[in-house]
């Protein structure tokens, strides 16, 4: 099996980025990922550092034969492994969320944590449960890099928890082979990542096939789809934006691939759609809207 190495890293989706390896639609393969701020964590002793003259989320770079703009990626996320170390942390002074949050400077704050058997050891009496989830997933935008911090309609850096083991992520083509961009994996992480470093970052090695097909209709926004439901990732630059976008990329998916009328559909998400904060401490901010199939399969 192929394996992207995370010894070769960019930090920032592009149409020039070169990929590790090509696969063929559908083939499975590997990609080790590297933590947000950098190679540094060697123990659970180590002093937190990050190489901010490169920028952060470094990802790896995979590209899909034959697909080509115009058409989309099915991005199946079969297994992640975390590695046995993490952190988590904000620096007050630079975190402007903290700010508003904390009325007092609480300075650097970094925790440093185990994850073994499944759970993240957070403190002598605490253990919760891995949630393994990829923070950054996208293809290469056709005109300007993007930084890897920012997410978009390309994907990049959504921070959402939906991407995660058992999820198909439909990503736009936009370059010959999509340059499939992977990295930035927590272990777990609350809705907002308040602090920062609001997950538990880690690297970790990541199982994944993407199948190509071609672009629905209308397909405007990141999707992701998992036994359940039918989710809509969007990231934009303001949260009024972020709600509208998923909320009518939503309404559309369910419109095209059920049948509804659109005016059925706007009223059933009124009563039914899941809608959530993913993070807001990026460039970008990230919201998932999303629906239960059970409101779809049996109406």
């Amino acid at each position: 099996m192929k394996r992207a190495l995370r010894t070769q890293l960019v930090y920032e989706h592009s149409a020039e980025n070169k990929p590790q390896f090509y696969v063929k639609s559908g083939e499975v393969f590997e990609a080790e990922t590297e933590l947000c701020s950098g190679d540094w964590l060697k123990s659970i002793d180590t002093v937190w550092s990050h190489d901010k003259e490169k920028g952060g989320n470094p990802v790896v770079v995979v590209g899909v034969e034959g697909a080509v703009p115009g058409d989309c990626i099915k991005v199946y996320i079969d297994k992640i492994v975390p590695d046995k170390l993490g952190y988590t942390g904000f620096v007050n002074r630079e975190h402007k969320l903290a700010n508003k949050i904390i009325d007092r400077d609480w300075g650097n704050n970094m925790r440093i944590v185990s994850i073994e058997n499944g759970f993240v050891h957070f403190s002598p009496s605490l253990r919760i449960p891995v949630k393994p989830m990829i923070g950054t997933l996208g293809t290469a935008p056709p005109g300007s890099a993007i930084k890897n911090v920012s997410g978009g309609r390309h994907g990049g850096n959504m921070d959402a928890q939906e991407v995660c083991p058992g999820s198909v992520i439909t990503l736009p083509v936009r370059t010959p082979g999509a340059l499939l961009h992977i990295g930035d994996v927590h272990a777990i992480q609350g809705d907002g990542e308040i602090n920062g470093a609001g997950g538990i970052e880690c690297r970790a090695l990541v199982t994944l096939r993407a199948e190509i097909v071609k672009q629905p209709a209308h397909y405007g926004c990141v999707r992701a789809e998992d036994r359940d439901f039918l989710s809509v990732i969007a990231c934009e630059g303001d949260m009024e934006t972020c709600c509208v976008t998923a909320a009518r990329e939503l309404l559309y998916w369910i419109c095209q691939d059920y049948g509804m009328d659109e005016k059925d559909a706007y009223l059933l998400l009124g009563q039914v759609m899941e809608m959530r904060v993913t993070q807001l401490v990026n460039p970008t901010r990230t919201i998932v809207a999303k629906i239960n199939k059970s409101y779809l399969i049996l109406r």
